[in-house]
């Protein structure tokens, strides 16, 4: 897969980049909530889509190999519903993504920290009422900023982070459709830094 074997290459080169005296070298612990919506439609005439507002909770687990990189896996749930030509059509769909991405991040003196990340892992798709789950390979990237308090390991932060899939060989309510799907979470969360 070519998303996989992109964030594998970005991974080694991040690595081999990383000095062995990197300062600023810890373990991230993160926990976010928030809106999640569909940004695309999953049928050509546009009738058919997830562009209801819903929501999702997550977390995961950063390390910060320098000051300005970090390795990063997070989970996330992700919960709403379809809409037929703009109405309310009662079928609920999950989404669980589990990722891995490399994040650029630029800390300040002041504790505000920017970043953007990009990467790549899988969702898995489950549709209420419907037995059969199905998982997918996605892209991912997004952008936050996150303020570190001042000599504490805490941290607040706010984060969009988008995912891209193709819906193709689904079942249920999304049977047919071969659009790829772009959905978006902002979030909104807790840090905990540990240094080593």
């Amino acid at each position: 897969m070519l998303v996989a074997r992109s964030v594998v290459s970005a991974l080694t080169l991040a690595l081999a980049a990383v000095p062995l005296a990197a300062q600023d070298r810890g373990v991230v612990f993160f926990a976010r909530g928030g809106g999640f919506n569909g940004l695309s439609t999953l049928d050509d005439p546009g009738t058919r889509d997830f562009k209801r507002v819903g929501y999702n909770v997550g977390g995961g687990v950063g390390v910060q190999l320098q000051r300005y990189v970090t390795l990063r896996g997070d989970f996330n749930f992700n919960r709403n519903e379809m809409r037929l030509n703009d109405l309310r059509t009662g079928t609920k769909v999950n989404r669980l993504f589990y990722d891995a991405a490399l994040q650029l991040q630029y800390p300040t003196a002041s504790g505000f920290e920017p970043y953007v990340f990009a990467g790549g892992g899988a969702v898995t798709i489950d549709e209420s009422g419907v037995s059969a789950t199905e998982t997918k390979g996605a892209g991912t990237f997004g952008l936050g900023f996150n303020y570190r308090f001042p000599n504490s390991p805490f941290g607040l932060f706010v984060e969009g982070k988008s995912w891209v899939y193709n819906t193709s060989g689904l079942r249920g309510s999304l049977a047919g459709f071969d659009k790829t799907q772009y959905e978006l979470a902002w979030s909104g969360g807790l840090s905990y830094k540990v240094r080593w």
